[in-house]
């Protein structure tokens, strides 16, 4: 099974401490641009990020996220919110 795959099915949940739902908007975008984990199992480095703002900051609520690689591949995100300082980054389509 492909890493990417395996990452997919594992997703990633991340903590930090969010305030407004800007602060998920941005932290998801930074997190897709430098997290080496992320990098690494899908074999691409991204350089630029942009991501919808969430209406809510409730648990459960999603939102998309679109990446450039350095190939110009476009890669598109799914974000939900687990908690009120988590959330979980699902890859929902590769180039």
């Amino acid at each position: 099974m492909p890493r990417a795959v395996v990452f997919l099915a594992s997703s990633l949940l991340l903590a930090a401490c969010f305030t407004t739902t800007a602060d998920f908007k941005n932290d998801a975008e930074r997190f897709i641009l430098e997290n080496q984990q992320l990098s690494e199992s899908v074999d691409a480095t991204f350089t630029t990020a942009a991501c919808d703002e969430p209406e809510r900051q409730d648990v459960g609520t999603s939102f998309p996220c679109t990446a450039i690689d350095d190939q110009g591949r476009s890669w598109e995100f799914s974000i939900e919110i687990t908690s009120s300082s988590e959330y979980e980054v699902n890859i929902t389509r590769f180039p």
